[in-house]
């Protein structure tokens, strides 16, 4: 166990010691290292003992720099011993909805509290043991996000598809050592809702300031469920329902604490043809990866537009947007405000084939749905396609934003899905 050296900077510790990529970090001061977070742990002293390999030889150097100093290495893997995957078989798990044929990291169910911590990937605490606990406290590893769904433990096994430990005695240990959670309630109707919900929200609630947010988000159905446990879509009535229950204890929660703490998915307030909160609302948005608040910043962004955007552009320039079902009228608002003379923005709705057509959202929407319905379309200068719904380089298919280029003849541009952000790739890229 140790991490593999893929990089050492220029005038560092590591190049001074004559280290060489492919080495291996195995210890420091007698502490084996499983990750990225024991060498950054370990390496904050003044003094350390490093144990290197190299290949079937090993070294010890003594090394004395300045506290805040680094070794100048990087790593091929953040997690020197893998990722640890979560066991579980949730019913409303979206990785056991995908369909065959994608690329195999995509089926990988992690849930790791390392990955929590480091990209604030959630997880359920349902894996780690007492001494991952007790890691957790000396290291402080905070903030971590946990997938709580529900706080009764018996209904919170059967989502899970597992036996699990006791999650509020989880979040009371962390609370005894100030780390600070974010959790989520993966909302299943007539599963996890009503007077569960209640519960699970007055339960956590109760865990305030350990507890810093908690988000309600729809679960994700695919086409591909199989036989899963049925599970009814959010429809725009019930979702209605959702938000005002919410805002019930938004209103409880800042009088008795002074912060929301809880809030809706953005899909809740759109489902529902409802305007979301104000920018204030979100409280620094604090869990807004998780798509709580992203319509907000959207707006607050398209505000910033007029300051950048030229009343007039020096050529005409035509760009088509591409975007899921559920964000199309939002961003066909914004394109029809903008007041620019040669600007003509198209906004192009994606119906979605791979998963299913109740699956809405911009960051699933494939490469090759792209291309079968904008093929022998007049796009434009460019077609612009949303950052979230490419990864490595590649759609959700392994359809390549270059050969959806190829196979619609017309530029594509990966940019963030802010008009901000849009409008400077525009100027900066078109004109």
């Amino acid at each position: 166990m140790g991490g593999v050296i893929s990089y050492i900077k220029p005038r560092s510790i590591a190049r001074d010691l004559c280290w060489e990529i492919g080495d291996e970090i195995v210890s420091i001061n007698g502490h084996p290292l499983q990750d990225i977070i024991d060498y950054r742990f370990y390496c904050s002293e003044e003094f350390l003992k490093v144990r290197i390999r190299r290949g079937d030889e090993s070294a010890g150097f003594e090394i004395e720099k300045d506290l805040d100093m680094t070794l100048g290495v990087e790593f091929e893997d953040i997690l020197f011993d893998g990722v640890r995957t979560c066991g579980a078989n949730c019913i409303f798990c979206f990785v056991e909805q995908l369909p065959k044929g994608l690329r195999q990291p995509l089926y990988l169910k992690d849930d790791d509290y390392r990955l929590s911590f480091l990209h604030g990937n959630f997880i359920t605490l349902a894996n780690v043991t007492e001494d991952d606990l007790e890691r957790i406290v000396t290291m402080r590893l905070s903030p971590l996000y946990i997938s709580v769904h529900t706080t009764e433990q018996d209904l919170r096994e059967k989502m899970l598809g597992r036996k699990a430990p006791d999650i509020l005695a989880q979040i009371d240990t962390l609370a005894k050592a100030r780390i600070s959670l974010h959790t989520q309630i993966v909302l299943c109707p007539g599963i996890n809702d009503g007077k569960h919900l209640d519960r699970s929200i007055r339960d956590l609630a109760d865990r305030y300031p350990t507890v810093q947010s908690i988000a309600i988000v729809p679960a994700g159905l695919s086409a591909h469920r199989g036989d899963k446990t049925q599970i009814d879509s959010i429809e725009r009535y019930y979702s209605g329902c959702i938000i005002k229950k919410v805002k019930v204890w938004q209103l409880l929660c800042m009088h008795e604490k002074g912060t929301r703490l809880v809030w809706p998915a953005d899909e809740f307030y759109l489902n529902a043809g409802k305007p979301v909160l104000s920018v204030a609302a979100y409280e620094r948005y604090p869990q807004i990866e998780n798509g709580v608040g992203l319509v907000g910043q959207f707006k607050e962004s398209a505000n910033r537009v007029t300051r950048i955007l030229p009343t007039k552009l020096s050529r005409s320039v035509k760009i088509t947007v591409v975007t899921g079902l559920l964000s199309a009228s939002l961003l066909r608002e914004w394109a029809a405000s903008l007041n620019c003379e040669n600007l003509t923005v198209r906004v192009q709705p994606i119906t979605n084939h791979l998963f299913g057509e109740m699956v809405t959202v911009t960051g699933l929407i494939a490469g090759r749905d792209i291309i079968d319905q904008l093929r022998g379309q007049d796009l434009g200068d460019a077609v612009i396609v949303p950052s979230v719904a490419v990864r490595d380089g590649a759609f959700l298919d392994d359809v390549t934003p270059q050969e959806v280029e190829r196979e619609l003849g017309c530029r594509v541009i990966v940019t963030e899905p802010r008009p901000y952000k849009l409008v400077r790739t525009i100027i900066r890229e078109l004109t």
